[in-house]
């Protein structure tokens, strides 16, 4: 007979605290079923529920009302979902592609029923850091067949947003494209509807300098010529740091913050507020037009620096003279005018009136320790005096001057400015070239070419002499632009017409600076513009070897192979197809180099099938 647990049937009785944990367990998984049911039930009418619109950028969709909870997926601008309820201030949604989650009501706008509603289109943008065209599939992935291309800053409608892939039109074509290539903002400069058309652009910079087009998109090109603010441009190539231009018959490459779509301000006029004036009234200038950023040079009638401010105040030093004002275009403004005069009235009792004669050194013997003064004539007259190297570097300000070992390899002048009641200016003589005290031991006596009937692309190489000696040699045009430094340079296109040379400093134990003979002017030679490049293999299998050809025949150029994932597989002529491009296409892109301009990119290969 069994033991029982309590003196009756041999059935053992089970305790109150647990039917009470059995009845609890039932009651949590109703209430959990009741739960999904009515989040996963889908309305068989949406007439009852309000729709809203994604604003503000991409709107992500989480698990659950908080910002801390799992995203389910993002949608752009303009995406418009249904509204299933609210908690707090979060709505729990339908997106169009069929998820069920909970957006933050901050960034929906409400807009009615769902009924007969469709998701509302927004515009964006094609963007790519690296500038190059980016690919509309046929599906949301990589795997999905290439439909077209399309360039940086191409607009589109974003039918379908997602935090991956976007399904998007462009024209009459609707495919796939990665959510990270499309923005908001255009990112182009008021390009035309069709973004690879040119358009006109102007050369802008803060400081009102001339700015540099070069032979390519970086600094380290050579520099093609320098254009003033103002100068109108034709963009052929927008980029976001480099854009290819063209101005007056030339091409080449300019910064994209030195241009702009809005034409400068061009100054046309200065009038000045008196045509006759007495000592201490107050001459103010009117420009056109009255907006323009400027900057100001007040001069007398002997050609005198008078004042550099908006005003200038007539001294009494001024009488008997005439003034007018110099205003010219800066920052973002162009142009330059000059006023009419403005003749100074008095009585002609001047006390003492001083004309600035001539500026003497106390020495031209400039060693590194020692120190020039400067002298102004005549006695009793006075000027800012101011110390620059022969190439225009300014050194200091006063009547003395004590040289340092930069100055080294130059010469030095005064330059004098006459104050208060003395007017005119003055310059010194050179001194000798500045030395550290010894003679040095070697000096320049030339510099030659090895070329001076040079073609474009032909290499020209600076020997100097004597052998032993050490220099910097710089490369110029003779039209004064400078072209490199080193032993060698390589003409380029832009050099076609010109004659070429180079200037030898010396450096070390060397003294001196001499310039070679100018070259005969450049010839174009053979030169070529890339038409297309195509691969031998369109159909590629493992183990094949793809061939890439340039046209025109002759042509030079740099040949990058990409796959349809934008990696980069391999640089030159051919390439050998690797296990691991199985499922893949591929192209190459083929930049000009030497004496070839343009760039091309091949047709897209079908996917890599294994051997």
């Amino acid at each position: 007979m069994g033991v029982k647990e309590n003196g009756g049937s041999g059935r053992l009785s089970r305790p109150p605290e647990w039917r009470d944990f059995i009845m609890k367990r039932f009651l949590s998984l109703v209430l959990a079923m009741l739960i999904a049911i009515t989040m996963l039930i889908i309305p068989a009418s949406a007439e009852n529920y309000a729709t809203a619109v994604v604003k503000g950028g991409w709107l992500r969709l989480r698990a659950e009302a908080s910002a801390s909870s799992e995203t389910i997926s993002a949608y752009f601008t303009g995406t418009q979902v249904t509204i299933i309820g609210t908690s707090g201030e979060w709505y729990y949604v339908l997106t169009p592609d069929g998820h069920y989650g909970f957006m933050n009501s901050n960034y929906l706008t409400v807009t009615g029923s769902s009924s007969g509603s469709t998701t509302t289109e927004s515009t964006a943008y094609i963007y790519a850091a690296n500038g190059k065209p980016v690919r509309m599939r046929s599906g949301p992935s990589t795997d999905y067949g290439v439909i077209a291309s399309y360039n940086v800053g191409t607009q589109v409608k974003v039918l379908i947003g997602g935090a991956d892939w976007s399904k998007i039109r462009v024209g009459t074509r609707t495919g796939y494209m990665m959510s990270k290539f499309l923005s908001v903002t255009n990112i182009t400069p008021s390009t035309p509807s069709t973004p690879s058309s040119s358009y006109t652009a102007y050369v802008t910079a803060s400081n009102g300098k001339p700015v540099r087009m070069r032979s390519g998109a970086g600094t380290n090109y050579s520099v093609i010529s320098t254009y003033s603010v103002g100068t109108q441009v034709t963009v052929l190539e927008y980029g976001k740091t480099w854009c290819r231009i063209r101005v007056n018959g030339y091409t080449g490459y300019m910064m994209t913050k030195f241009l702009t779509t809005t034409q400068p301000a061009v100054i046309s006029s200065a009038a000045l507020n008196k045509n006759t004036v007495w000592p201490g009234e107050t001459l103010t200038v009117t420009t056109n037009p009255a907006n323009a950023n400027v900057s100001y040079e007040w001069l007398n009638d002997v050609g005198a620096r008078l004042g550099t401010g908006s005003t200038y105040t007539v001294k009494t030093s001024d009488t008997g003279r005439r003034i007018r004002v110099r205003v010219t275009g800066k920052n973002g403004a162009t142009g330059s005018v000059v006023s009419g005069w403005a003749a100074v009235q008095g009585n002609g009792t001047v006390s003492t009136f001083y004309q600035l004669k001539a500026l003497t050194l106390n020495t031209t013997n400039a060693v590194v320790g020692t120190t020039l003064t400067a002298t102004i004539a005549p006695s009793g007259a006075t000027a800012n005096i101011y110390w620059y190297l022969d190439n225009g570097t300014y050194l200091g300000y006063g009547s003395s001057y004590t040289v340092q070992p930069s100055a080294l390899g130059r010469r030095i002048f005064a330059y004098a400015e006459g104050t208060n009641s003395t007017t005119g200016t003055a310059t010194s003589a050179y001194t000798d070239t500045v030395t550290a005290g010894a003679t040095p031991s070697i000096v320049l006596s030339s510099v030659t070419l090895n070329n001076y009937s040079p073609t474009v692309g032909t290499v020209l190489t600076a020997t100097i002499a004597p052998a032993n000696a050490t220099a910097t040699i710089l490369w110029y045009r003779d039209d004064n632009v400078y072209l490199g430094t080193g032993t060698t340079y390589t003409v380029t296109a832009t050099d076609a017409g010109h004659r070429i040379y180079a200037w030898a400093q010396g450096t070390g134990s060397t003294s001196g600076n001499v310039t070679s003979p100018y070259s005969q002017q450049v010839t174009a030679g053979t030169s070529y513009r890339i038409d297309s490049v195509t691969l031998n293999i369109l159909n590629p299998i493992v183990g094949q070897t793809l061939v890439a050809s340039v046209a025109p025949y002759g042509a030079t150029a740099t040949i990058t192979w990409y796959r349809d994932d934008d990696k980069i597989l391999s640089y030159g002529a051919t390439y050998t197809v690797q296990a691991d491009d199985i499922g893949h296409s591929m192209y190459v892109w083929a930049e000009g180099v030497g004496n070839t301009t343009g760039s091309a990119t091949s047709k897209i290969t079908s996917e890599v099938k294994a051997n």
